[in-house]
């Protein structure tokens, strides 16, 4: 993948996006299509051997010289510094060949597919490894319930050995683009039936108003099925809900990827479901009980197919 020798700077006093984002940044629009990426794509930016992260280009500022790139504080401090420096900045997001082994070993981010060739469901984690414990897991889960059904599953795992995954390689649902992820743009356009994600919080107030959201651009009835579900296996003691549309983790945006992935009905309606979990929901044997609670809904809304593996 294509890279260039970057300068750090500061936002400029209209860049307010850049100031209120820590994942997002902008490039030259020049250099920005000298290593093949566009507004919205991702890209890594790299300080130096231990201090590398992902973020969004979300705007190109024409630069002199031309190497700019500009975030906020919060965005040069996901690389351990409020101060301006020299990085490079590389097209490539996922690491093409490492094992899931050598990705744990090198603090490293990978994405893994495995594609069935149906339409039926994916499911999904964009942010599994170390960045939102085990929901990688819960979308493999899912799709290993529902072999017999042809479900795909789409995954990325990113790790750092001292902790900070989160912010090394989070990347936020409706930012995610699919060119800068190849296996995913392979069955992006398919557009499929269903589309469910797994994510993670731990979110302080966030989690005074439950544990478990399950949200998305899907219908009520969907989203109403699974609580239910969810709800019998964890127990009184974790509180499962739908979010409000105006919630922060509504999981309703149209760009959302599990949204974009589903395909609109003739209503235009798509079938993304995001399900958010506390920590809580994610330890002991609860995160499996919920994938397969969610695997035990859309069973019943699929049909079996010869699964092409």
């Amino acid at each position: 993948m294509a890279a260039f020798d970057a300068s750090i700077k500061r936002t400029l006093p209209f860049q307010d996006d850049l100031k209120d984002h820590r994942e997002h940044c902008s490039v030259d629009p020049g250099r920005l299509a000298s290593i093949g990426r566009e507004v919205g794509h991702q890209v890594r930016v790299k300080l130096d051997g231990d201090q590398y992260g992902l973020y969004t280009v979300s705007e190109v500022q024409p630069e002199d010289p031309d190497n700019i790139v500009r975030m906020g504080q919060a965005g040069r401090l996901r690389l351990g510094t409020p101060r301006e420096f020299d990085a490079v900045v590389d097209a490539q997001v996922p690491h093409p060949t490492f094992s899931e082994r050598k990705v744990r070993d090198s603090s490293e981010f990978i994405e893994r597919l495995a594609d069935t060739g149906q339409r039926g469901l994916i499911a999904i984690a964009p942010h599994g490894g170390g960045i939102e414990p085990r929901t990688d897991r819960q979308a493999e889960r899912v799709a290993s319930r529902l072999r017999d059904m042809a479900v795909s599953s789409w995954r990325c795992k990113g790790f750092k050995d001292d902790g900070g995954a989160f912010a090394r390689w989070h990347i936020t649902s409706t930012d995610l683009n699919e060119a800068s992820f190849p296996r995913l743009s392979s069955v992006f356009a398919r557009g499929f039936t269903y589309a469910v994600a797994f994510h993670g919080f731990d979110n302080p107030e966030l989690l005074l108003t439950g544990d478990i959201l399950v949200g998305g651009g899907a219908l009520p009835d969907l989203k109403e099925e699974l609580v239910a579900e969810i709800q019998g296996v964890v127990g009184p003691d974790l509180v499962v809900r739908i979010p409000a549309a105006d919630e922060r983790f509504g999981g309703d945006d149209a760009r959302n990827i599990v949204n974009r992935l589903a395909a609109p009905d003739a209503d235009g309606i798509r079938s993304g479901i995001q399900i958010e979990q506390s920590p809580d929901a994610r330890s002991g044997d609860r995160w499996r009980a919920i994938a397969d609670a969610v695997a035990g809904v859309y069973r019943a809304r699929l049909r079996p197919v010869p699964a092409t593996y």
